[in-house]
Parts: C-alpha cells; sequence; structure tokens
C-alpha cells in the first residue's frame, strides 16, 4: 500500500452501477482508500474500465456483470463476492436509470416496467440476498441511492420520482427493522449531479416543458459524481449509525418542506 493512504481493515464494498458517473468515482475513491472492491454493471466494457482504474490504485477487486433486475444474476453477484472475498461489509446500491421526461399518461407501459425492474425491483433484490450475508457475519452497512426525487417528484419526472419514493422507504423500513441485528441503512439523495444519465431524459422536453421542469426544482449546486461520492463514502462508513434509516438530502443546497 501506499504512503499516505488510508486502510480500513480490508473491509469489503459491493457497488452496483459502477461503469460511468457515481458508481466509478465511488470505486475509485474506495480503492485509494484501500477498499476491497466487487464492481457490478450491466455495461461490461465500460465496466471493466472501472475495474482497470481500481486495481490501478493497488485495491483488490473483481467485476462482475449483472443486470440487476434479474433475480438469478443478483444471487450470482451476491455469490461471486462472497466466494472472492469471504464476506461484504458494505453494499452500495447504486445502479439505475432514467427514461425521457414526459407526462405521466405519455409514459409507456414497457418505460414503466423498465424504471421499476431496474430502480425499486433491482434494489429490493440486491438487499434480498447481500442482508443475509450481513446477518450470518454479525451485520454491515448499506447505502442505496435515492434522490431528490424521492422527496418531490420535479416536473415531468413522475415515474422515475415513483420508484426513487420506493428506495427512500426501503431505506427507513431496514433502519428501522435491523437495528438490533447490526445492519444500517442510508440514503443518499443528489439533485443535479453532472452525469449522463440526466442530460439524456430532458431531450423530449421543449421550451416550455423545460421552463416548468426548472421552476420545479429549488436553487441548488449542481454536484459532480466527485462530490457526491464523499457523502456516500461518509454514510457508508462514519456517519452510518447516526444517519441509520434517513434519507441525506445531497441536493446542493435545495431545500424540501
Amino acid at each position: 500500500m501506499g504512503r499516505g493512504r488510508i486502510l480500513w481493515q480490508n473491509k469489503v464494498v459491493l457497488i452496483t452501477g459502477t461503469a460511468t458517473g457515481l458508481g466509478r468515482s465511488l470505486s475509485i475513491k474506495l480503492a485509494s482508500q484501500g477498499y476491497r472492491l466487487s464492481l457490478v454493471d450491466f455495461n461490461e466494457e465500460a465496466g471493466q474500465e472501472t475495474l482497470s482504474l481500481v486495481q490501478q490504485q493497488g485495491a483488490e477487486a473483481i467485476f462482475i456483470k449483472a443486470n440487476v433486475a434479474n433475480e438469478e444474476e443478483v444471487q450470482n453477484y451476491v455469490n461471486k463476492t462472497v466466494e472472492q472475498f469471504g464476506t461484504i461489509d458494505y453494499f452500495v446500491n447504486n445502479a439505475g436509470l432514467m427514461v425521457p421526461m414526459r407526462l405521466v399518461h405519455e409514459y409507456d407501459s414497457s418505460e414503466f416496467d423498465r424504471v421499476v425492474s431496474v430502480n425499486l425491483k433491482g434494489v429490493f433484490l440486491g438487499l434480498k440476498y447481500v442482508i443475509p450475508v450481513m446477518l450470518e457475519n454479525g451485520g454491515g452497512n448499506i447505502v442505496n441511492t435515492a434522490s431528490s426525487n424521492s422527496y418531490k417528484p420535479t416536473a415531468f419526472n413522475g415515474l422515475y420520482s415513483a420508484t426513487k419514493h420506493g428506495v427512500a422507504a426501503l431505506t427507513k423500513s431496514i433502519g428501522q427493522d435491523y437495528q438490533d441485528l447490526g445492519i444500517r441503512a442510508v440514503g443518499v439523495a443528489p439533485n443535479t449531479m453532472l452525469t449522463a444519465i440526466g442530460s439524456k431524459a430532458v431531450t423530449t422536453l421543449d421550451q416550455n416543458r423545460l421552463a416548468k421542469l426548472q421552476a420545479s426544482t429549488g436553487p441548488n449546486i449542481p454536484a459532480t459524481p466527485e462530490d457526491v461520492a464523499d457523502t456516500v463514502i461518509f454514510a457508508l462508513t462514519t456517519g452510518a449509525n447516526m444517519l441509520n434509516g434517513t434519507i441525506v438530502n445531497c441536493a446542493g443546497g435545495e431545500i424540501f418542506n
């Protein structure tokens, strides 16, 4: 390990959605701090790039290709992580997606199925198979990537917001139900994050709808993935006990009533 590097007892972190954005930034930061990493994503090419960047930090890491909405593939990524590292200390349930923004009645049923299967079912499946590993090994900490839309939908974003409200509810339930079992859960809720996921979603909005979207979003400081990754690491490690069962407003100053 390099001089000045922080070591956290070789803790094992399982992270989904690591190919780009927040997942990649988080993986690199954790690698630099000495964690052992299991990286999961459906995009194998970009996921392998993240693995290479992590290994350049000297971290012990593996990459597992998986669709988080597929139960067998979720079981597989959990099993492979345990086979490699023996346990899972920390879990970041990060994988998610957006579809082009529109009014609720304008969404196709296939879009509903896709967003719910990844953003909500994928989170549930990760919890379903990671939590038993944590229980067997005396506990662990979980961060679910929520959203400012867990508090209040932005305009033309009802479908995505519905799933993130669900993620918030799962987070609160785990924080409540597993307190005496050694498991902590925190939701981290970014707003404007400088990644591709949001920029692609607004391509369906004309100038009038863009204006309504902006009007529905309070003033905030746009965050980089690296900014949000720092909050995730705090929530996952030193802040987990006191933040247990809460959704951390990581929205750059936007206030929610």
